[in-house]
């Protein structure tokens, strides 16, 4: 059963700006995550791939998270893991868990994560403070690679990311549409201009 799903995944969440980085609170931060098989700490052979997106709330009790993948067949499982970048860790939170093995083209799963849904050893304390130092991986299983086929790390560079603007649509004449920067440019030129008329009229009336 192939799932496919259009709607792209940064439409499920509204735009926020970045609060926190990897040496301050849990609190706000945002990571936008790769999911690659590179990643894996084993040799897989796959051209699945995907992206994760994970929010803090500002008061840090709940992560709201999205995961998309394209290519990713026969998934079972997706779990969040404590671990460093090229370490195995346990699984401390559920993303997802099928039944049965599904293919994913789009959408994977969508939640909201809090202290209740802890299946690891790990207090919410715990994690928070291993999220902050980058130390939280995001991994999905499936049946031919049950260690995981796609994996992402929730480190500086995803916090990076997750600032990172939406690509803005080309306009076809060589450039990029971008309402808000057209906007701004407008209201500098309009000032330039007001500006230079002023200092005409005053010249003239001396």
């Amino acid at each position: 059963m192939k799932k496919r799903v259009i709607v792209p995944l940064a439409s499920v969440f509204a735009v926020t700006s970045f609060a926190g980085t990897a040496s301050a609170d849990h609190e706000g931060l945002e990571f936008m995550v790769d999911l690659t098989p590179e990643a894996e700490t084993k040799d897989v052979d796959s051209d699945a791939m995907g992206e994760a997106h994970f929010e803090v709330s500002e008061d840090g009790e709940s992560i709201m998270y999205a995961v998309h993948a394209e290519d990713l067949d026969n998934a079972v499982a997706g779990h969040l893991h404590s671990g460093a970048e090229s370490e195995d860790g346990p699984v401390e939170l559920f993303l997802f868990e099928n039944d049965e093995p599904m293919d994913y083209d789009g959408e994977v799963a969508t939640g909201t994560l809090t202290e209740d849904d802890l299946v690891g050893d790990m207090t919410w304390e715990e994690f928070s403070m291993s999220l902050v130092a980058g130390d939280v991986y995001a991994n999905l299983h499936t049946e031919e690679y049950p260690d995981g086929e796609i994996r992402g790390q929730l480190d500086e560079e995803a916090q990076e990311a997750a600032m990172m603007p939406e690509e803005m649509p080309q306009t076809g004449m060589g450039g990029t549409s971008d309402n808000g920067m057209t906007g701004l440019w407008a209201g500098i030129a309009a000032l330039a201009v007001g500006g230079a008329a002023l200092f005409m009229r005053r010249r003239s009336e001396a």
